[in-house]
């Protein structure tokens, strides 16, 4: 049992780690390189096209500011685990992906929630992850 709460406890972390590196990959072999923005230009790319498009367009419409912005007002609301999980993902991914500030707020919301300490085991409540 506490090596599963423990696993609990650390794999939010994980998955915005995941996130991050997911983040960085998209901005600096899609996004940010010369080459593919020319060859995407030319009509030559593929999917990788497709997704530095996807990417671009994430950012430059504001979209992931106002998903990291909806997550940090529904982690601070419903002070859920898997919504606070999902808001620090989401906040590591905005500070990668040119959303400072909605990331850092999103990062904030999401660690604050975490350290919330667990409810007891005995309780049975929606976060309590079962053994």
């Amino acid at each position: 049992m506490p090596r599963l709460r423990r696993f609990y406890r650390t794999l939010p972390w994980l998955v915005a780690l995941a996130a991050g590196l997911i983040a960085a990959w998209l901005r600096y072999r899609l996004v940010e390189p010369a080459a593919l923005a020319q060859a995407c230009a030319a009509g030559a790319g593929g999917l990788r096209c497709t997704l530095r498009a996807a990417t671009v367009v994430a950012f430059h419409s504001h979209g992931l500011t106002l998903v990291c912005g909806a997550l940090t007002a529904l982690a601070l609301i419903a002070r859920e685990r898997r919504i606070a999980a999902l808001t620090l993902a989401a906040g590591v991914a905005g500070l990668v992906l040119y959303s400072f500030e909605a990331g850092a707020a999103a990062v904030l919301a999401g660690a604050l929630v975490l350290a919330r300490p667990w409810p007891a085991a005995r309780s049975g409540g929606a976060d309590t992850p079962e053994a």
